[in-house]
């Protein structure tokens, strides 16, 4: 590539670097003289035509939109039949947030809120023109070498969907920043940004992020199920005002999340302001409290007594004026500026953020004194009051010190496989956790009764009186009859037989066996199955033909070719 005019203007000069998707090289842009980054796609997925096609689309949508805060697309095109994409961007001299977060964890939260400031305007930038990001992780995001953030690679995720191959990819990397709703195949939304922008904001200000799970389906269920972790208890420093950021961000129900980043950046600006306001030093104002003294020249010399008098009488003056100053000052001070006493509002079951606003119209102070588990009242709200109570007469100004709920108390999932189902069930009990779905499947190895599998996974936390599925063994499987009659078989007819162990933590998985062959494409099984099930058929192939099995639309094993 290097060498190469791409879109008939964009000469390419160097090779940059490569992503799971892009190879990425710097060009110089013979109309204007600029320099540009151009990506081209990995040889991987070069032949997946539907999705390059969804790409090239999602890219053109994108194409011309400015904003500070967003690196700019400029142009979208096709190389040759080789390599049928190429997009043009902005070139951003620095480094990804990702390689920040590497050198230097946490962020201070200064440069943490600032960052994300910048990201927030150019994802709320992106919705009032209705494009969602839908991938937003620190890869994506740049840092320039003045410190700015610029926000790229926005609104291709719906392409990434167009085909299992990249979506698979894309996922593992994803994953960890996804709201909840995107692991059950919903669409990005706005409110699915917002989740991502909580995820952001707690790595950024603790150095990790709030979910951490070696598979997909474990991060998908720790994201739905699991409570939202409070940056605060990993970096103390983290004040109040930014935990209630995340949990509402990171709320598990969308609607439940903030109205839109408007208002999520609204927040963060005000934490950033509380913060700095803490921070500032005091400045004292100097005064010059010197008098100069004017020399009188020719003055007559006067009698004593003149001298006397006109000394004693402005001193007695000046001692009756101090006195009546003094007089007012006491009275203003005992009186005049007496603290005004107002009534502390009941801000029990209120949002964190509501509750803070509320008391501060008030002219009072909210400080956190503790998090606590609680199964009535949502994470994030108030729980209590301690000091003062309720309703109670204060001199304004005071603090009033609350206790937060932290939702319900997360348990440990014990690992009930290889236990009888009756024992499952007593053990799952007395850990406050309930029996959730009971399928049952055949078994070469595990006795009649016994549990071969559990969702959610071992030693994972979930909130108490979360449903545990499980996965019971029938015994063995049943013999089967012999299922090709092999004296009617045509003289190019191959026989394979195809067996597979069903995997994974969903619990009811769809198995598909396709052949492609001299009589054409088709599907010779299907059947929904559970993990630990064995799948075994006889295929018959006509002539030269390959061989494919799917789980869950997913290719699991090489496709066999005879």
């Amino acid at each position: 590539m290097i060498g190469m005019t791409v879109g008939t203007r964009f000469h390419i000069v160097s090779r940059l670097g490569e992503g799971w998707l892009f190879t990425v090289y710097q060009a110089r842009d013979q109309l204007t003289g600029q320099r540009v980054a151009v990506k081209t796609l990995r040889p991987t997925f070069v032949t997946l035509s539907p999705f390059v096609t969804a790409l090239r689309r999602a890219c053109e949508q994108v194409t011309g939109i400015g904003h500070p805060s967003l690196v700019r697309s400029l142009a979208v095109g096709e190389v040759d039949e080789e390599q049928p994409f190429f997009w043009v961007c902005e070139f951003v001299a620095g480094q990804s947030l990702g390689q920040l977060l590497q050198r230097r964890l946490p962020l201070p939260l200064p440069q943490a809120l600032q960052l994300l400031l910048q990201i927030a305007d150019g994802i709320a930038y992106l919705h009032r023109q209705g494009i969602v990001h839908g991938d937003l992780r620190p890869h994506n995001i740049l840092i320039t070498s003045r410190g700015e953030a610029k926000v790229g690679d926005y609104g291709l995720s719906s392409a990434f969907l167009a085909s299992r191959v990249v979506e698979a990819e894309w996922m593992e990397r994803a994953a960890p920043y996804l709201a909840p709703e995107r692991f059950h195949g919903d669409e990005a939304t706005p409110q699915s940004d917002i989740y991502s922008l909580g995820v952001l904001l707690f790595q950024m200000v603790t150095g990790r992020l709030p979910y951490e799970g070696a598979m997909i389906a474990d991060l998908a269920h720790l994201h739905a199920t699991a409570p939202i972790p409070l940056p605060s208890n990993l970096n103390p420093s983290v004040p109040f005002s930014v935990d209630a950021l995340v949990v509402q961000a990171m709320a598990k129900d969308p609607e439940r999340r903030f109205p839109s980043v408007d208002a999520f950046r609204d927040d963060l600006q005000e934490a950033l302001a509380a913060l700095e306001a803490t921070s500032l030093p005091s400045s004292s104002v100097p005064a010059d409290l010197s008098l100069e003294r004017e020399e009188t020249s020719g003055e007559e010399e006067r009698p004593v007594w003149r001298q006397v008098t006109q000394s004693i009488i402005p001193l007695f003056i000046g001692m009756v004026v101090g006195l009546i100053v003094v007089s007012l000052v006491i009275y203003f001070l005992l009186v005049g500026t007496r603290p005004r006493e107002v009534i502390v509002p009941d801000v029990t079951g209120m949002p964190l953020t509501k509750a803070e606003q509320v008391l501060r119209e008030r002219g009072l102070k909210l400080r956190v004194i503790r998090w606590e588990p609680s199964k009535k009242v949502q994470q994030g709200h108030i729980l209590r009051m301690e000091d003062p109570e309720p309703n109670r007469r204060v001199v304004e100004g005071r603090e009033v010190l609350v206790v937060v709920s932290q939702g319900v108390a997360p348990v440990l999932v014990p690992d009930v496989t290889g236990q009888k189902l009756n024992d499952a069930l007593a053990t799952l009990k007395a850990a406050k956790l309930k029996v959730g779905q009971t399928l049952e499947t055949f078994s070469e190895t595990a006795p009649k009764g016994t549990v071969i599998g559990q969702q959610p996974p071992p030693l994972t936390q979930v909130p108490e009186e979360t449903p545990v599925n499980l996965i019971v063994s029938k015994g063995p499987p049943p013999s089967e009859a012999e299922e090709i009659d092999w004296q009617s078989l045509p003289p190019d007819a191959k026989v394979a037989k195809v067996s597979i162990v069903v995997g994974g933590h969903q619990l009811q998985q769809l198995v598909q066996i396709q052949v492609n062959d001299a009589q054409g494409f088709r599907e010779v099984y299907r059947g929904v199955h559970v993990p630990g099930d064995r799948v075994s058929k006889t295929v018959v192939v006509r002539g030269s033909g390959r061989i494919r099995v799917l789980v869950n639309g997913q290719l699991a094993a090489p496709e066999q070719e005879l």
